[in-house]
């Protein structure tokens, strides 16, 4: 599903020891036993407790105990700030994230003494790291772009790919998607061109940014890398991940070819947690369920949901699977069922998730059982949804684009100005020969002119393309912004108009049975409700077409006295366009009319007619409602009944008049003026 919480895989898990860092120990335990130089044997364990700083603590910890017997032997002072930097990676291992911080402060502090700036990068690095487990971003932020320069300088590839890769963990865990994405962009071209369960981390986190700006394609490319970099044995590891993205792309048989090829490393390798294996199960459930094959589908939901250690997010995608079964198999009950499981773990366990089609299902099933507070709750639920996501990944977007823009025009400006120092050099080797050094120089000048010109002029270009779609964007998200506070707005009004409405049956209540008085509410609302669903069907939101609403009315009123009587209803309307405010009451008031025709107008007959008649003069409108039924009985019931009293407050509410006539029926006549849109 497209809205699932996508989560960080943890490739480097303590149960598995690498074939590749097992060489590389063996390597340097080969040069450790070879050499007595006390300054080689303490820089080899350094090496060899780094190669043990993600997997395995207590051998770490055994190293970095004899590289402080040598450091105090020899008296050492860099060895002791490898010492404390060891010292802070075994209390990161414990979660011990203070005196890590504490540890790997003082190493750098050491280090940066003895002008040992490798070391002190790395030492760096560690704190930048515990500030990060620490939650002070801030701070890490800081001291990665004050080091920033000098690991440059340093030209250590290992060193500045960890800089950037930090600095892209800081917005990371911001949600700064753009900003994480820059910077890790910036660490690929250091990356060591050999195959690392590193580099497969570092795509990892790529691919991630890029699924939750929705754009899967990308996000595809590089868990594709992810996978490459992978060690054979453990590449479901991350496919699993690739399951998912492709799964998003509707890809749903090649997602579930890939999860049953994952589920059965899984069983040869026993090599993932619980939570790694659920969403396995996940993969094979939802790929199941979007080619519609339930069954199939439906005991691997179970295998989650039954599951102790399983993620919250999966249990509520599990359940809301099981909703939207229930929903395509017509069995409600169960379906609600389901629902409120998700709604109970969406509660209580993780209140901060969002899911589209949890809020869709709610609403569904509340506006089913006609629990209409409820279900508006859980419309306004996915409304708000969507557009705080579309918000986010509009302004992300932008942002990337920006942030693209402004890097290949800081690339083009550095690649002018090694052309620039090309043409020095030149220069500087050809002084001898004057005409030729002449003749070269004017070549590269013409040549550098006329790519100058095509460049500035692409540049122009592109500006003009980013601005004009700059624009459209900003107004684009001014139109959205206007028509938001103009649904508030229509929102609070018809709320408003409902309460009035409630309050004034209420009066009439000793009158009326409890059905009768929600029929009745129910009659007034639907023909509210009704402008609404011809506004939103139609292009232009600020206009109803009155012909069409009426259509829809009159059928609306009729199935509700199905089989009452034969009463026929006769519509003389032409194309007629109001505005909500004006559409709205008339509506209420052809409603009144029409149900008060249905009940009182044809006492002890069979059959009769209504007429309503819309026509327009010199921008004067005269709505007429008519019967041939028996008319009123007198005129204290014209003035005093509740009904028409309501339609008179409506009348003065769009400044119109009301007449009526009691001649061979009843014959409401009203005039009102309003603009035609």
């Amino acid at each position: 599903m497209k809205n699932i919480v996508l989560l960080i895989f943890l490739f480097k898990s303590h149960t598995i020891v690498y074939s590749q860092n097992e060489r590389r120990i063996d390597s340097l335990l080969i040069v450790l036993v070879s050499n007595e130089n006390y300054i080689t044997q303490i820089n080899t364990l350094s090496n060899i407790c780094f190669e043990y700083s993600d997997n395995n603590r207590s051998k770490l910890t055994s190293y970095n105990q004899k590289i402080l017997v040598l450091s105090r032997k020899h008296k050492y002072d860099i060895g002791y700030g490898l010492y404390y930097l060891n010292c802070s990676r075994v209390h990161l291992l414990n979660n011990k994230t203070n005196d890590a911080l504490q540890f790997s402060k003082k190493a750098a502090s050491i280090l940066i003494k003895n002008n040992d700036i490798g070391n002190y990068l790395i030492a760096i690095s560690a704190v930048a790291k515990s500030y990060i487990s620490l939650d002070s971003v801030q701070k890490s932020k800081f001291i990665l772009n004050q080091n920033l320069k000098l690991a440059l300088m340093y030209k250590n590839n290992n060193t500045i790919v960890n800089f950037y890769r930090l600095l892209g963990d800081n917005n990371y865990y911001q949600d700064s998607i753009a900003k994480s994405l820059f910077y890790y962009k910036k660490a690929i071209p250091y990356l060591s061109k050999e195959k690392s369960i590193s580099k497969s981390y570092f795509f990892q986190r790529i691919s991630d940014q890029y699924t939750k700006l929705c754009q899967n394609e990308k996000a595809l490319y590089y868990i594709n890398l992810c996978v490459e970099n992978q060690e054979n044995n453990y590449k479901f590891l991350v496919e699993a991940k690739k399951a998912l993205i492709i799964n998003e792309l509707g890809r749903y048989k090649e997602a579930l070819d890939l999860s049953f090829k994952n589920y059965k490393s899984i069983q040869k390798y026993k090599m993932c947690n619980e939570w790694q294996y659920n969403l396995i199960l996940y993969n094979l459930a939802n790929a199941y369920y979007k080619l519609k094959k339930y069954n199939a589908a439906v005991p691997y939901i179970n295998k989650v949901i039954d599951s102790k250690n399983t993620i919250p997010e999966y249990k509520i995608e599990c359940f809301v699977i099981l909703s939207n079964i229930c929903l395509e198999e017509n069995n409600k009950k169960e379906a609600r069922f389901f629902s409120n499981k998700a709604f109970s773990y969406h509660d209580s366990l993780y209140k901060q998730f969002d899911n589209y089609e949890f809020y869709s299902n709610m609403y569904r099933l509340e506006e089913d059982a006609k629990n209409y507070k409820r279900a508006n709750y859980y419309y306004q639920k996915q409304i708000n949804f969507i557009t705080k996501r579309s918000l986010q990944i509009n302004n992300e977007t932008n942002i990337l684009l920006q942030t693209d823009f402004d890097v290949a025009i800081k690339d083009n400006n550095i690649k002018t100005l090694e052309e620039q120092k090309t043409i020095k050099t030149v220069e500087n080797k050809n002084q001898k020969d004057l005409l030729t050094f002449i003749c070269v120089l004017l070549s590269i000048a013409l040549v550098f002119i006329f790519f100058y010109i095509k460049t500035n002029k692409t540049i122009k270009n592109k500006n003009k393309v980013i601005e004009i779609e700059k624009k459209r964007t900003q107004k684009s998200l001014v139109e959205k912004e206007i028509l938001l506070r103009e649904i508030h707005h229509r929102v609070k009004n018809n709320i408003q108009m409902v309460i009035s409405l409630l309050k004034i049956q209420a009066l009439d209540a000793q009158k009326l049975t409890v059905e009768d008085f929600i029929s009745v509410s129910e009659a007034r609302i639907n023909s509210m409700v009704l402008v609404h669903e011809n506004l939103y069907q139609s292009q232009n939101l600020s206009k109803v077409d009155f012909k069409e609403y009426m259509n829809n009315l009159i059928s609306s009123i009729i199935s509700s006295y199905q089989g009452f009587k034969k009463i026929e209803l006769q519509l003389d309307v032409h194309d007629i366009y109001f505005d909500i405010q004006t559409a709205i009451p008339i509506g209420l008031i052809v409603s009144e009319l029409i149900n008060n025709a249905y009940k009182h107008a044809f006492v002890n007959r069979s059959s009769g007619t209504i007429k309503i008649s819309l026509k327009e003069n010199m921008k004067k409108f005269t709505l007429s409602i008519s019967d041939n039924g028996i008319g009123f009985e007198n005129k204290q019931e014209q003035q005093n009944g509740l009904g028409l009293e309501l339609v008179r407050l409506l009348v003065s509410q769009i400044k119109g008049t009301l007449l009526i006539e009691n001649s061979l029926g009843t014959i409401f006549t009203i005039q009102f003026k309003t603009i035609k849109l």
